[in-house]
């Protein structure tokens, strides 16, 4: 067993003096991680503000006015200019120097002032359906706001003009209190930036560990390894724990700028990361073994690397939803470590969750981690012969 411990710790040396000796592989380690959530930091927002308005006001009244100043109040919508003609709207829209119309029809105060029903047309740029569909939730909640104090106000009206004989009018509002747990103020960078995390985790982790071996084999030394008394699995042990560790800078790195400079709050436990940080680098460290076993030189391990990353990115839920997805699709997230690692670092950071509530996620990592090992290993223990 000493001898074991004793040859893994000469390969974990020679491994270490081989990393930080590359002046490039240095850089590689620790600084695109960093830029690199600093950007994405910034970059992955889908809160919508400012949305830029046109304005066609064809009743030209107080009315009119303050039903578009519910609008150019908020933060949501920027009333850019107001329409002489409707006709108009289309080449603004066509050019995207406007995504939203609001059109008022002549008459709108006058239908309000009888009780009738006044009727607003809203156009929205629907290209990116996303935004669409956020800037609608938007409309209809001014427009609800102000639909609902047009009928106080109009009750209240009527309250004075009732003699004393007249029964009151009796009307009822229901008042709705909003509360979000988890992410209060509802920032898409409080969600983005854990699962960026998850996504820089696992790009590191399995292009570093396919392009170490595959360089080992470009540049002869592999098989120098082989003729020597050490076994396979204490150069796959020796080989895949430098990379370990590097990972755990890098997450204790991205934890650190995410909390500090993006404010992203961390309601869960560190201790309890860095547990749940090994059972993600296991399977991926696994797909990084498996990648060196297929590829013959360094320019192949880096394509093999992103054609892996890119659907474990789309099937992660780090953008889409995995619950809106078809369920052939669905069914296909579940072989993917990135997808369960997601779900772990939005309950830490976000949620405060652990082991109870986390502990579905660390099991299937595990197994993963040693299907993907366990089959790297043999493959590559069979290359080796």
């Amino acid at each position: 067993m000493n001898s074991f411990f004793e040859r893994i710790k000469y390969i974990l040396r020679k491994e270490f003096i081989q990393i930080f000796r590359d002046r490039r592989m240095r850089a590689i380690i620790f600084i695109p991680p960093i830029i690199q959530l600093v950007v994405f930091g910034y970059a992955a927002n889908t809160d919508v503000r400012h949305v830029s308005t046109a304005v066609y006001d064809g009743d030209k009244t107080h009315v009119s006015r303050e039903f578009v100043e519910r609008f150019d109040a908020t933060d949501y919508f920027d009333v850019a200019c107001y329409l002489t003609s409707p006709d108009e709207a289309d080449a603004l829209m066509d050019s995207g120097k406007v995504s939203c119309v609001i059109f008022i029809e002549s008459g709108f105060a006058q239908h309000i002032a009888s009780g009738d029903t006044s009727e607003v047309l809203i156009v929205i740029d629907g290209t990116d359906s996303s935004i669409a569909s956020v800037v609608l939730g938007y409309v209809n909640r001014i427009v609800a706001d102000y639909s609902t104090s047009i009928l106080i106000r109009n009750v209240e009206r009527y309250r004075g003009v009732l003699d004393e004989d007249t029964p009151p009018i009796i009307y009822s509002n229901l008042e709705m209190t909003e509360r979000v747990w988890y992410n209060e103020e509802l920032k898409s960078r409080n969600f983005f930036i854990p699962g960026i995390l998850g996504l820089l985790l696992s790009l590191i982790g399995v292009m570093l560990t396919s392009m170490a071996i595959v360089k080992e084999r470009e540049i002869g030394t592999m098989e120098q390894l082989i003729v020597t008394p050490i076994r396979s699995i204490e150069l796959i042990i020796g080989k895949l724990l430098p990379f370990v560790l590097i990972g755990y800078i890098d997450v204790v790195l991205i934890t650190a700028i995410a909390v500090l400079w993006f404010q992203v709050p961390f309601d869960g436990s560190f201790l309890f990361l860095f547990f749940a940080t090994a059972f993600f680098l296991l399977p991926t460290l696994g797909v990084g073994l498996f990648i060196s076993t297929i590829s013959r030189t360094q320019q192949e391990a880096m394509m093999s690397t992103f054609l892996y990353f890119n659907p474990a990115l789309l099937l992660s839920g780090f953008v889409f939803p995995i619950e809106s997805m078809p369920g052939m699709i669905r069914a296909l997230t579940v072989i993917n470590p990135v997808r369960y690692m997601m779900s772990v670092l939005r309950g830490v950071f976000l949620k405060g969750t652990g082991m109870a509530e986390l502990w579905p996620d660390l099991a299937a990592l595990f197994l993963l981690g040693v299907l993907t090992v366990g089959l790297s290993s043999i493959r590559f223990t069979k290359r080796a012969k």
